[in-house]
């Protein structure tokens, strides 16, 4: 079987060259007289190597005709991966870490799940990146701007609605859509800003819910406690509107988020006499509540909303027995009523070895309805992805959601106060009641 080399220009020139060297070495040895075996003996030796240079030469040329140059069909066939970055704005310290840890894992196991999505024949992977707030919606400023210097195309957060009011005008002037598992207050969505959304109910909605059980429970004198934060005192104020409405007698009190003696509070409370004590704040300051008012003797019924949702409640409270029995509602569905919850609920324990903490689902799906978006505008611009959150409808662990012109968010039927659960604190965990 004979072999032709396939040369370059350069190539071919030293084949050329040496080739050319070999028959004049040839021929200058036929001139020699008295070789004899000698001259044989040459011949074969130049024309061996004037072979194996022109063997190498020629795979040389083969070699450049190799993939690197000419990529084969299977190769133009398979998409290049790289990475994109979205911000996680959460609580990981402070009174609220509970609630941020549960954000924070929900979105790493969602990060895993939707990673290898396609933008425009490219295929990405998400990188989480996490910032903590500390719970100070005077830190929030800090941390949306260090998220948006670092690139981030869109953010997940925040965890309260006090830090969200802090941060939405930063995210707003750089056009990051930003979605929010866990901010309910009202004012959020009515406030003009574009880039706000959120898979959480609002607590115009939570807080008539919650008025409406006190009514149901028979209550003819209730005391509304808020923490003055932005969502403690929009739940209240919800709260009491309705229960005034249903006619019971209120009086409203205000803490601090942070303080531990509630002597003042609890000794108006006391002359007051209320069947029902409801706190809008969060579990921690609620604990200490609900224990300063049992020393002091109340036989009230315990209320809350979602911000006291926390088994971290009895160790406020000094004990679970000093909360048992409370009540609490949820700004957000009925876990029993979500197709995805049990798998998910079930995965996350394993990945974390704790059960779900308050909205890790919703934050779950506020990554999946983010990536949705991304997709289905075939871009990374925030403007892009802001319109089509508005045109999006996701399938997550929570059930079938989209977002309405404010960005709240919607689900077939409405979002009346029949979609808020109702929770009771019994033998240390919250055990939902219907």
């Amino acid at each position: 079987m004979w072999f032709f080399p396939v040369f370059t220009g350069s190539q071919y020139t030293i084949f050329h060259n040496t080739l050319q060297y070999s028959l004049n070495r040839l021929h200058q040895q036929q001139g020699q007289k008295g070789v004899g075996n000698m001259w044989h003996e040459r011949t074969r030796k130049i024309l061996a190597s004037t072979l194996a240079i022109a063997l190498a030469l020629s795979m040389l040329g083969l070699g450049g005709c190799g993939p690197a140059d000419e990529p084969d069909d299977e190769d133009e066939d398979v998409a290049r991966t790289e990475t994109v970055k979205i911000g996680v704005h959460t609580s990981l310290t402070g009174g609220l870490a509970d609630y941020g840890f549960a954000a924070a894992e929900a979105l790493k196991i969602a990060a895993e799940d939707f990673s290898g999505f396609e933008v425009d024949g490219v295929v990405y992977d998400i990188e989480l990146v996490i910032r903590d707030d500390k719970g100070e919606p005077a830190e929030a400023p800090v941390v949306a701007q260090q998220l948006i210097d670092e690139g981030v195309v869109g953010v997940i957060g925040t965890l309260t609605s006090g830090a969200a009011n802090a941060a939405l005008p930063i995210y707003q002037g750089a056009g990051i859509p930003m979605i929010s598992g866990s901010a309910t207050a009202p004012d959020l969505t009515e406030q003009g800003y574009e880039n706000f959304f959120r898979t959480c109910l609002r607590d115009d909605v939570q807080g008539e819910a919650l008025g409406l059980w006190a009514a149901e429970l028979g209550a003819e004198r209730a005391v509304v406690m808020d923490d003055r934060g932005d969502y403690s005192v929009a739940l209240g104020n919800e709260v009491e509107q309705t229960l005034e409405a249903e006619g019971v007698e209120v009086l409203r009190q205000s803490g601090q988020e942070g303080d531990v003696d509630f002597s003042a509070q609890v000794s108006s409370m006391m002359a007051f006499d209320p069947d029902v004590v409801i706190f809008t704040g969060y579990h921690r300051e609620a604990g200490l509540l609900f224990k300063q008012l049992r020393e002091a003797g109340s036989d009230a019924q315990f209320m809350g909303g979602d911000g006291i949702k926390s088994n971290e409640i009895a160790e406020g409270a000094g004990g679970a027995e000093n909360v048992e029995g409370t009540y609490s509602t949820f700004g957000g569905f009925a876990q029993e009523g979500m197709p995805g919850y049990t798998e998910f609920a079930a995965r996350f324990e394993q990945e974390t070895g704790v059960e779900a903490g308050p909205y890790a689902e919703n934050n779950y799906d506020a990554l999946g309805a983010l990536v949705e978006a991304i997709t289905t505008a075939g871009s990374f611009d925030g403007a892009d992805i802001i319109d089509a959150l508005h045109e999006i409808t996701y399938a997550g662990v929570q059930g079938t959601l989209s977002f309405d012109e404010k960005g709240d968010v919607s689900v077939p039927g409405g979002a009346g106060t029949d979609l808020i659960p109702r929770f009771q604190f019994s033998d240390g965990n919250w055990e939902f009641i219907g």
